[in-house]
């Protein structure tokens, strides 16, 4: 069988390297039953003529193939198929908002606990629901799992029904829209935030008031609604501040900052007033960073165990036992409060 067109498939458009396309067109052609065992490949001439490709990326493809064990080759003779099983093998869409260093710890862990059983490709969608959704509707059709970080928008669940629900799991957000829908490992925010500032109530009494620094850019509305439900029920002053740019300290103010840019800015503050970290002003940074341990003598921070969250979703995937999972959420105590 020579027949490129109805087994190779091309779309330069699509941002997958051509390689992936080509393996996807194979193993599509054998589930179609295109393909069956002993059938020949196109050959790498001819694919490349036919597609106009260089003949490394053909080579690169049909040794993938090869190693999975679902084509060989003899010489002279070419390649064929030796296995009609496809999916022996995990080829695993990962569809990230951003990438930053507390998301570089999730990607390590879950990397690290894939290791070498199945592939992974990365993606970001930037927190842009046009983008999200031209990234799901062009692979769709090349990757038999997709572990998604969802973009919270009225348009995302129509978008996720394009993909095979057994197929899909979903990443850090998403629990109340999606995480009881599909298997998941998910923060929930609300309550984490809640959870955390009535186990440590004692400690914030040291300061004035508590402040919850949460700029527009962040999208974690939950944190705000588990924030306000726990001083409601108390006369301990605090509050929301959305401006966060136009925020002035006071001491003995206690600050859940949420963005980087403005933990950078209150430690300016602190140190121009010379107040002491921990008694003068508190400062609880929202997500665990390596950095955060060490400036200043340590930043204390609260924040869901990505380590573990990669862990459990790579796990999830490895033993093939959907569940639907609340991340641990935790307060690394240091200097700063």
């Amino acid at each position: 069988m020579d027949d490129n067109d109805a087994i190779i498939k091309i779309d330069n458009t699509l941002s997958l390297p051509l390689y992936k396309q080509i393996v996807a067109s194979v193993h599509d052609a054998i589930t179609s039953g295109v393909l069956k065992n002993g059938d020949m490949l196109p050959s790498v001439n001819s694919t490349a003529a036919a597609h106009s490709l260089a003949r490394g990326s053909i080579f690169k493809a049909y040794n993938e193939l090869k190693t999975a064990g679902i084509i060989d080759s003899t010489p002279g003779k070419g390649y064929f198929v030796t296995s009609t099983n496809v999916q022996a093998k995990k080829n695993i869409f990962l569809l990230l908002s951003t990438f930053n260093p507390y998301r570089e710890v999730l990607y390590n862990a879950f990397i690290g606990q894939i290791k070498n059983q199945a592939t992974v490709d990365l993606y970001f969608h930037h927190h842009n629901i046009s983008v999200f959704e031209t990234l799901v509707q062009n692979h769709a059709a090349y990757y038999n799992t997709f572990v998604i970080m969802p973009e919270i928008n009225k348009k995302t669940e129509g978008i996720l029904k394009q993909l095979d629900p057994k197929k899909l799991y979903i990443l850090d957000s998403g629990l109340d829209e999606f995480g009881n829908i599909y298997p998941s490992v998910c923060q929930n925010y609300e309550k984490d935030i809640s959870d955390i500032l009535k186990l440590h109530f004692e400690q914030l009494k040291k300061y004035k008031r508590m402040i919850l620094l949460f700029p527009d850019n962040i999208k974690t509305e939950g944190v705000v609604n588990g924030f306000t439900a726990v001083f409601k029920k108390t006369n301990f002053p605090a509050m929301v501040i959305r401006d966060t740019p136009n925020y002035e300290p006071q001491q003995f103010d206690c600050c859940i900052v949420m963005d980087d840019i403005d933990l950078v800015r209150l430690m300016r503050t602190a140190r121009k007033n010379k107040w002491k970290l921990g008694s003068d002003i508190g400062i609880l940074s929202y997500n665990e960073t390596p950095l955060k341990s060490i400036i200043a003598d340590g930043i204390t921070t609260i924040t869901t165990d990505f380590e573990q969250m990669g862990r459990s979703m790579a796990d999830m995937i490895i033993k093939n036992k959907p569940k639907r999972i609340e991340n641990p959420f935790l307060m690394i105590d240091r200097k700063s409060f």
